[in-house]
């Protein structure tokens, strides 16, 4: 006579994979609280801090006041350069720089750079403190 059939039944067991629909439902809820926390935060802050949030929200890129350029504000005689000069004057700020008389110091942790937007100027501190003495405002 043959055996016969062996039959195993598994219950189905809670666990396993279930998605990640929850983590989006979270992040929304968590995004809606600190939207609302910072809501409280602005009503009860003072008004300075409530025009300057204001003001950002309005114009987050800072372009409507270029305070220090030669489109007004205390830089109203500043001179342009422009973006084909950039080279140029790289070269006059190195021989500006070279009658400081520190230069040969600091020579290392400046670099100048050429790029597609003006003249990128790189200060590189090193652990002694090159520009600004350690511990100090």
């Amino acid at each position: 006579m043959a055996n016969p059939p062996i039959i195993i039944k598994k219950k189905a067991a809670h666990g396993g994979h279930h998605g990640g629909a929850w983590k989006v439902a979270y992040a929304d809820f968590v995004t809606a609280m600190m939207a609302l926390f910072i809501v409280l935060w602005l009503m009860n802050s003072s008004k300075p801090v409530q025009e300057a949030v204001g003001g950002y929200f309005r114009d987050p890129h800072g372009v409507a006041q270029k305070k220090g350029s030669a489109l007004g504000g205390a830089g109203e005689n500043a001179p342009v350069e422009k973006k084909e000069d950039m080279a140029k004057l790289k070269e006059n700020l190195l021989k500006a720089m070279e009658q400081l008389a520190d230069f040969n110091k600091l020579k290392k942790q400046i670099e100048m750079t050429v790029t597609p937007e003006g003249l990128k100027i790189e200060l590189m501190e090193d652990p002694n403190g090159t520009f600004f003495e350690n511990g100090k405002a």
